[in-house]
């Protein structure tokens, strides 16, 4: 299956190759030939839909140019962005995540202070993420399109049914975790076949337990994994899957058809996930709403004294200098920008727009709480693989399921582990 999956990746990418650069096919008779903006994504299995509207949203808009997207999952992406830029024919936009990745690839972006300007998009976004997430070395070169926040999704009927609330602090977690266990339920499904779902974990517990300017530190090669704050919270995390609160082999089990679907069809009380699961759950599938058949609650605190930070990410879309139609793509960043497009992505998603002129009555009574919680928080944090150097998250992730496999061994496995931080460090 995974020689499968790896084939038709492969296969979409060639076909996407093949495509940059190449004529539009022609318009029909009287009809004036929309130009083509080539557009690679990541925004696949759940997201598909919201990317569906997307795209329709600025066709419908253009009279001019079309947007005609490939789409790759989020691990062929992360290695295809890097193959059609050495290639030299990559598409005229790209998606991307906010931090570290665009930095990874920053000398090949084509700056958009012109259409920032045009736009006047100071007054469309937060300043806090237009100098975190948009503006790199003075310049501004993301559009962002979607953000989300890392929290416990739980459902409300097992916590109901144990008389259980959402537990604000460490003991209160281990009680309830306790309590959900002794009625034969698993309390935490995860899902981490494919890598990325496993960093909340270690996220979350080192930022309830060491200061935040620690995390920044350790993320940029300048502390160590075996410094006592981060054994601290990799101790608590082994602590969590050697009492048994995890499902069954989280490394075969997929986050969205495998632990998802454990929250659903309550066979686990609680998954720690993105905001982007809430468009899974109201789906024609599912059909669960918000608030009656699952809400979210924080990460707990652990030592009261760390002030709380609220953990997530943020998709954006770039521009490639070597873009066959960079000027399309710019005015369908533009585009996307808009009020009503980011409406569009957010209803299809079911994450939040950046987008600070939209109103906050749009938002579903969950979202509007979700947003209260991460402005309670002094500090918000990308996400791990989100702010540390790719070559860094590569081995930190690797690290972290090997601590899920064998979790009484996780000191040893942190210290085998180091050599690789220090190479991903001196690239």
């Amino acid at each position: 299956m995974k020689k499968t999956a790896l084939l038709a990746c492969l296969a979409s990418l060639i076909l996407f190759l093949a495509g940059c650069g190449a004529t539009p096919p022609s318009a029909g008779r009287g009809q004036a030939q929309k130009k083509k903006i080539t557009f690679l994504h990541y925004f696949s299995n759940t997201l598909s839909y919201g990317n569906a509207q997307l795209i329709k949203s600025f066709n419908d808009h253009s009279a001019e140019y079309e947007l005609e997207a490939t789409t790759l999952d989020h691990e062929a992406f992360k290695t295809s962005i890097y193959e059609t830029l050495k290639a030299g024919n990559p598409p005229d936009i790209y998606s991307n995540w906010a931090g570290a990745r665009v930095r990874a690839i920053l000398e090949h972006l084509e700056p958009i202070d012109d259409i920032w300007k045009e736009g006047n998009l100071d007054k469309a976004f937060n300043r806090s993420l237009i100098d975190t997430a948009c503006t790199y070395d003075g310049k501004k070169y993301l559009i962002p399109i979607s953000q989300h926040f890392i929290a416990f999704f739980y459902n409300k009927k097992i916590f109901a049914d144990l008389k259980l609330t959402p537990p604000a602090n460490w003991a209160d977690f281990i009680k309830v975790c306790d309590a959900i266990k002794k009625a034969g339920i698993t309390p935490i499904a995860l899902g981490s076949k494919t890598k990325w779902p496993a960093q909340f974990w270690f996220d979350y517990l080192l930022l309830r337990t060491a200061p935040y300017e620690y995390r920044e530190k350790l993320l940029k090669g300048e502390a160590g994994y075996d410094d006592p704050e981060s054994l601290a919270a990799f101790k608590l995390w082994s602590g969590l899957l050697l009492k048994g609160y995890f499902n069954a082999k989280p490394n075969d089990t997929d986050w969205e058809s495998g632990a998802n679907e454990m929250v659903f069809k309550g066979e686990a009380a609680m998954t720690l996930m993105g905001a982007w699961i809430t468009g899974s759950y109201s789906d024609e599938k599912h059909k669960w709403t918000q608030g009656k058949d699952y809400d979210f609650f924080p990460f707990p605190s652990v030592d009261e004294k760390i002030p709380k930070a609220m953990l997530g990410g943020l998709d954006g879309l770039v521009i490639p200098k070597k873009a066959v139609n960079v000027t399309g793509a710019k005015k369908a960043l533009l585009h996307l920008a808009g009020v009503e497009s980011q409406k569009n992505m957010s209803r299809g998603w079911g994450t939040l727009a950046p987008n600070i002129n939209i109103e906050k009555n749009f938002y579903t009574d969950m979202q509007q709480r979700l947003l209260a919680e991460a402005a309670s928080c002094p500090k918000l944090a990308f996400h791990y693989d989100l702010t540390t150097p790719p070559a860094a998250a590569t081995a930190g992730l690797a690290m972290f399921t090997r601590i899920i496999e064998f979790p009484a061994d996780y000191e040893v496995i942190i210290k085998n582990a180091l050599p690789d931080f220090t190479e991903a460090f001196n690239k």
